[in-house]
């Protein structure tokens, strides 16, 4: 070690330059450092202590609501699914026809009676499903904010809760809306000692495959109108849903576990408090 007060050398371990008495700065900032570590190791385990031992009956209470907000939109995107069945039917049969009249359509030509009738069904159909696609859209919104809001009281979250919900059905980006949802709650769930659902993982893998995939054959559909490819787009779409409601299964059961913990505190405190009393007296 060469002194940087007198220039003179001396063993690396030595607190102190032997000539001058100068302090060894390498093992100062080591020590520094050291301590920093075991400060923020220390707080962190505050933290946790502090954490499983938090009652918060607010909490608690949103945690639980927004549990039965993830069931209510899982129903309804089922419902949703079943809608889009039914909607592949009502375009095969209409989307044929009308294809067919304006591939061969001519100037001042009559619209044949089974066109106006396809034409007809579709706006009957798409009045008919108006309401339960916007009460699916709205309640699935009304879940991602409340569970980016609440998760945002134990941890730092990428997404805001209006950014979650303006993000949520954006393909490729609502993977990284469930990605960064499921993380954070997952940090929070071990720091609880609580083990997060495993499956995630592969279930957000799978999601952002079929979210490239799905707009791109939605796309081919709407250009060709083509059976087959309407077929595939369905397919995918329902899919694409079905991984959807698993990822908000796996985030609910997040929080029923961090409301389960919450609870658990409130009832043991409460037993604390009623015991205590009796010794009292």
């Amino acid at each position: 070690m060469i002194c940087k007060k007198c220039g003179r050398e001396y063993e690396d371990d030595m607190p102190k330059c032997l000539w001058c008495d100068a302090p060894n700065e390498s093992l100062s900032s080591q020590d520094g450092s050291e301590t920093a570590s075991a400060d923020s190791e220390a707080q962190e385990e505050a933290y946790r202590e502090s954490l499983k031992k938090l009652i918060d009956p607010e909490l608690e209470r949103a945690f639980d609501d927004n549990v039965r907000r993830g069931k209510s939109a899982i129903s309804w995107t089922k419902f949703q699914i079943v809608l889009n069945i039914l909607f592949f039917f009502v375009e095969v049969k209409t989307f044929g026809a009308i294809a067919a009249f304006y591939g061969s359509y001519k100037v001042n030509a009559p619209i044949p009676r089974e066109v106006n009738l396809a034409v007809w069904t579709l706006i009957v159909f798409f009045m008919a499903i108006a309401i339960p696609f916007f009460v699916f859209i709205g309640k699935n919104w009304l879940w991602v904010y409340h569970a980016h809001k609440e998760q945002s009281k134990f941890t730092e979250t990428f997404f805001a809760p209006w950014g979650a919900v303006i993000c949520y059905y954006i393909p490729v980006v609502n993977y990284f809306v469930f990605k960064a949802l499921l993380e954070n709650q997952g940090n929070t769930l071990k720091l609880l000692g609580i083990k997060a659902k495993t499956e995630s993982n592969k279930l957000l893998t799978w999601f952002f495959i079929f979210n490239i995939a799905t707009p791109i054959f939605n796309y081919l559909t709407f250009k060709s109108l083509n059976t087959p490819i309407l077929f595939i787009s369905t397919i995918l779409w329902i899919i694409l849903t079905v991984l959807g409601i698993k990822l908000i299964k796996a985030a609910t059961a997040n929080e029923q576990a961090v409301h389960d913990q919450l609870e658990n505190n409130r009832i043991n405190k409460k037993v604390e408090e009623i015991i205590a009393q009796r010794e009292a007296v």
